[in-house]
């Protein structure tokens, strides 16, 4: 199968997988917000609705978080262990609704409900959690070696320089390696996800292996069908970048007068943007999982 036709059965599939966009949507808002909620806490007692508060709307104050550490001790080791945790949870869950996705691709002419969904999420939910360890060892090797290794060996080369543009040239490549490292990692676990739900026998290991071979053999291709759906979504970002009117809203924040409901309006309607943008990002990632279904299963013949 070539890659455009791939990912065209692929984009095609992810709009008939929208329970699986939806349900990986709102958990992840969940998550995110429940991991923010001691944050917001400690701030809202910090502030109250101080002027201090209004003008935190308009950006960040590095006047305001040496005060808030000073005055607070502990609470940002505090906040930032929360974060963490939440992240690895994330990591988890994630890892584990990838089977309810994938499965939808194994007849996307059927409707998947919120309860076959689940069953499906369910029956692969322990394979892929050892798949995700698996996947972590391997980021923790490219991120071992390549970043810390190689990055603690250009240190000692450029110890002595004194040119700051030596130092950034001479670590660009570790950083290029290391990217391309992560690159090829979620490249691996991808089609190891697709191969353990596709072929419903497979171990995590056994999935983990078919995809490294699957993936060396055929790295351009596959590389090429990761990439364009993958690099769809990111653009999200930069349209909305773009096209989100800053000033206005920079302007609108913390302004001293003007309609009392203007700053509630305001910030309701970029947390709605911004959540648009991340349904459409996960609907992408959605995409991509199942252009790689597309052509791992079409290129078995």
């Amino acid at each position: 199968m070539g890659v455009g036709t791939a990912i065209k059965q692929g984009l095609g599939m992810a709009r008939r997988a929208n329970t699986g966009v939806w349900v990986l949507f709102l958990v992840n808002l969940g998550l995110a917000a429940l991991s923010a909620f001691p944050f917001y806490r400690g701030i809202l007692r910090f502030t109250g609705y101080s002027l201090e508060s209004r003008s935190l709307l308009r950006g960040f104050s590095e006047d305001w978080l040496t005060d808030f550490s000073f005055n607070s001790p502990g609470s940002l080791q505090r906040y930032a262990a929360v974060i963490a945790a939440f992240g690895l949870l994330t990591i988890l869950v994630n890892a584990i609704l990838a089977g309810g996705v994938l499965a939808r691709f194994r007849d996307p002419n059927q409707p998947q409900g919120l309860g076959t969904f689940c069953r499906d999420t369910g029956r692969y939910a322990w394979r892929m959690v050892r798949l995700m360890v698996l996947g972590l060892i391997c980021y923790w090797i490219v991120f071992r070696l390549l970043n810390q290794s190689l990055g603690g060996l250009v240190d000692k080369w450029t110890r002595d320089a004194t040119n700051d543009r030596t130092v950034f040239w001479a670590h660009l490549p570790v950083v290029i390696v290391t990217v391309l490292g992560v690159v090829f990692v979620n490249l691996v676990m991808d089609y190891a996800k697709v191969k353990l739900v596709l072929d419903d026998d497979s171990s995590a290991v056994e999935a983990f292996l078919a995809s490294l071979g699957f993936s060396l053999g055929k790295l351009r291709k596959a590389l090429t069908v990761y990439l364009i759906p993958a690099l769809l979504g990111i653009a999200l970002l930069v349209i909305y970048r773009l096209v989100v009117p800053w000033d206005a809203i920079h302007a609108s924040l913390g302004a001293a007068a003007g309609w009392r409901y203007l700053e509630p309006l305001v910030l309701a309607l970029l947390f709605i943007g911004q959540q648009i943008i991340m349904l459409g990002r996960y609907w992408f990632r959605v995409a991509t999982w199942a252009s790689e279904w597309s052509y791992y299963s079409g290129s078995r013949g």
